[in-house]
């Protein structure tokens, strides 16, 4: 596996209120021109990858990666998400 792990912190929800919001940390690594995601030891994880094109930013994709696996894996469940209750006006 290369040395060059690299780690990327997605923001999958902001801060609001006493919600401390929720973030995504991921790894990934570039190899034979694509981006893979990865685990802390860069073992690929659930063939999460995509080509890079030249001059393409590695970053960048490995965050859509990051963030569709994230939805996939909460299948549109908010289930721990914050309470949002209506105000209530007297």
């Amino acid at each position: 596996m290369p040395d060059d792990i690299h780690r990327i912190t997605l923001q999958l929800r902001a801060p609001r209120g006493r919600d401390p919001g929720k973030v995504a940390i991921g790894h990934y690594v570039v190899v034979d021109g694509y981006v893979t995601l990865t685990d802390e030891a860069g073992k690929p994880t659930g063939g999460s990858k995509q080509f890079l094109d030249p001059g393409g930013d590695a970053r960048l994709i490995a965050c859509r990666l990051l963030r569709k696996r994230q939805k996939a894996q909460s299948s549109g469940s908010d289930f721990n998400g914050p309470i949002k209750y209506p105000k209530i006006g007297y």
